[in-house]
């Protein structure tokens, strides 16, 4: 759409209609699941704003339209987090709001994109808040992020959120048939996504997808296993892969609710139908309840990471409740 791959196409019209009509507001939030192409929707949302034809925003053709794919346009600014940081503190929004003081160079509209809004710390927000109280008639923010759970609700009551919610199952078989046209796992792909396009050009692209997804089948017995030493094979299994947590802790939850399922027997309802064997033992051989108990603590730990808890001690947590 306009040159990015864009799936919430109802959604970004509505958006582009406001420039077009100078509807604009000053502050947005786009919040939805990582893999929904945020971004991309906030760089086409600044494209259309920065663009030098206002009532066909964005043309595609202006100078400002070329600058604004190239990524290279002076009036669209990026506040990203530092590799060294955990956080978004308050020197960069101040530097922000430094430069949201100087008019745009070329159109009506400066555009702001603050990425990874989850980790903005309470005072960097309050920082923020300083700008958006009475910001520039010129002046456009928009946050991405996960969740707005995160956020003040002083900024929340100033900003329109946008939420971007998972596609549906039509949405990602045609994305996956017209970007990986030789992919053999399409039915597979379509139920482990739930709706997230990026989630499947992680698997897809990730050579240690599979390895780690029958490491990680082989490894829920030890979960749920009563002897309290097996959580600490969980938590060492985690700690080798702590950049990977959260994906491993959601396949460790498709399993779980696999077994549950298979349990009802629902078994065409599996989304791991390729591991339907060792998805019986697991139902065989542990009580649902069980079962359930398990999920809620691995939810619990996924949180607990978002809180930058070490990834060897949300495991632990999660193996010891377990028992």
């Amino acid at each position: 759409m306009y040159g990015y791959d864009i799936f919430h196409e109802k959604i970004m019209m509505t958006l582009i209609n406001s420039v077009r009509k100078n509807t604009n507001a000053n502050t947005y939030i786009f919040e939805g699941a990582k893999g929904l192409k945020k971004h991309d929707a906030a760089l086409l949302f600044a494209k259309a704003l920065v663009c030098q034809d206002t009532q066909n925003a964005p043309c595609c053709n202006c100078p400002a339209c070329s600058e604004a794919q190239a990524g290279s346009h002076p009036d669209i600014v990026f506040v990203n987090p530092q590799k060294d940081k955990a956080t978004i503190g308050v020197e960069p929004i101040r530097d922000m709001i430094t430069e949201s003081l100087v008019k745009p160079f070329y159109n009506r509209h400066k555009v702001f994109i603050i990425n990874d809004g989850d980790i903005l710390t309470p005072q960097a927000q309050n920082a923020f808040l300083k700008i958006i109280e009475e910001p520039p008639a010129y002046a456009v923010f928009i946050i991405v992020c996960t969740n707005t759970n995160i956020l003040l609700e002083t900024v929340l009551s100033r900003a329109v959120t946008i939420t971007f919610t998972p596609i549906s199952d039509a949405e990602i078989k045609s994305y996956i048939e017209k970007k990986y046209p030789d992919e053999s796992r399409i039915d597979f792909l379509v139920k482990y996504s739930m709706g997230i396009p990026g989630y499947v050009d992680t698997i897809i692209e990730d050579e240690e997808f599979e390895a780690i997804r029958e490491e990680v089948l082989n490894l829920l017995p030890r979960l749920l296993s009563k002897n309290k030493i097996h959580s600490f094979d969980v938590a060492d299994y985690i700690d080798e892969h702590k950049d990977s947590a959260a994906e491993i802790y959601d396949m460790m939850i498709m399993y779980l609710r696999d077994a549950i399922v298979y349990a009802t027997g629902k078994t065409d309802k599996i989304i791991n139908s390729d591991k339907t064997e060792k998805i019986h033992l697991l139902a065989a051989n542990y009580d649902t309840r069980l079962l359930v108990l398990a999920i809620d603590e691995l939810i619990l730990s996924k949180k607990m990471l978002e809180r930058y808890v070490k990834a060897s001690a949300t495991a632990l947590h999660a193996g010891l409740k377990i028992k």
